[in-house]
């Protein structure tokens, strides 16, 4: 082999793993730098078992619609603030097809305040380009996944969330199917 043939093949195998890790990162959300889990689309519901005993996580799962609905909480410390992370992981087939978090940040005084906050910190991986400065609701929809992260209000508390889900015509429907099932539909 010459020395062109090698750097030539080299350079097509580098380039293929760098278009792979591009695709696998589009359906992937970055919040460790605010304490946040990033779990991975499509990862394995005996995977998440395993590490919860690692972690000693407690969690909750119910079954509806074939859609295996997992929650749980965890503690974090968040702009020097003891905080609640609520995780909510929906698994089809044993495979990881939805996430979504959300903490508590506070009333309508303080909240939009620490929501600034938490951007600044997330600027600085800047990993979720979907995520621009001056706005409270980020949503980035492609053909194989949908991202968002915001600030909303449940009855008088305000709430940073975000989360990240396959795009499917087949999940899609088992999940509206999951949301009429459980009344979430009419909200």
């Amino acid at each position: 082999m010459n020395l062109k043939t090698i750097i030539l093949s080299l350079s097509l195998f580098y380039y293929s793993a760098i278009s792979q890790n591009v695709k696998q990162d589009s359906c992937q959300l970055y919040f460790k730098e605010i304490g946040v889990k990033d779990f991975i689309l499509g990862s394995n519901y005996s995977q998440f078992i395993k590490d919860s005993k690692s972690f000693k996580r407690k969690f909750n799962k119910e079954s509806v619609y074939g859609i295996d609905v997992v929650t749980f909480n965890e503690n974090i410390i968040l702009l020097k603030e003891k905080k609640t992370v609520q995780y909510n992981l929906k698994f089809h087939s044993d495979t990881l097809m939805d996430y979504s978090f959300r903490i508590k940040a506070g009333n309508f005084r303080l909240a939009t305040y620490y929501y600034q906050k938490v951007l600044k910190l997330l600027e600085k991986n800047n990993k979720n380009s979907f995520i621009n400065k001056g706005g409270y609701s980020f949503m980035k929809t492609t053909k194989e996944c949908q991202k968002n992260f915001n600030l909303e209000q449940e009855e008088g508390q305000y709430y940073i969330s975000g989360g990240i889900s396959y795009e499917s015509p087949i999940w899609e429907q088992q999940f509206r199917d999951y949301m009429k099932a459980t009344g979430q539909d009419k909200e």
